[in-house]
């Protein structure tokens, strides 16, 4: 009983430090820095949520492709209960994840980052994506293994004008 006490306040802990903005080191303690390891239940995480997430996008004029605008983020987040979202299966240490979507207004996938512990990092403001649209972040664990599952979240891209 201990251990599962434990695991789930981990777990709390892990998901409150991915989903909650970071202060500068100077403000308080450390955050927690939970692995990312085998045998793992992750959730996607853009803009703070784990399902129709809007990435705003400046396109200058009548253009079709545009940049993500800055402080917009992707993270990594344990799940509150097992068997949800990706799983980094028997041997996964680490997940990458790529921007996608459909069509050719754009090259598709975009690389974001490669996560080896739970937490959050900027969308990179110099990839190129479509002004308009919708698509997915793909979250998926390396090394893979026959037990690996990528978790996704869907996306829509909203040009802001420019």
């Amino acid at each position: 009983m201990p251990g599962k006490i434990t695991r789930i306040l981990v777990t709390a802990a892990a998901t409150c430090a991915v989903l909650t903005p970071i202060a500068p080191a100077a403000a308080g303690p450390a955050h927690i820095v939970v692995k990312v390891g085998p045998k793992q239940y992750f959730l996607g995480v853009v803009n703070g949520r784990l399902s129709k997430a809007v990435i705003r996008v400046i396109c200058p004029g009548a253009a079709n492709t545009g940049h993500p605008l800055p402080r917009q983020s992707a993270g990594l987040a344990l799940p509150p209960s097992a068997a949800q979202g990706g799983y980094t299966g028997s041997v996964g240490t680490s997940v990458g994840a790529w921007l996608t979507w459909p069509g050719s207004a754009a090259p598709s996938p975009a690389y974001l980052a490669t996560f080896t512990s739970y937490r959050s990092v900027r969308i990179p403001a110099r990839i190129t994506v479509p002004c308009s649209g919708s698509g997915q972040l793909l979250f998926l664990p390396a090394p893979g293994s026959p037990s690996v599952k990528a978790a996704t979240v869907g996306v829509t891209f909203a040009n802001i004008g420019g």
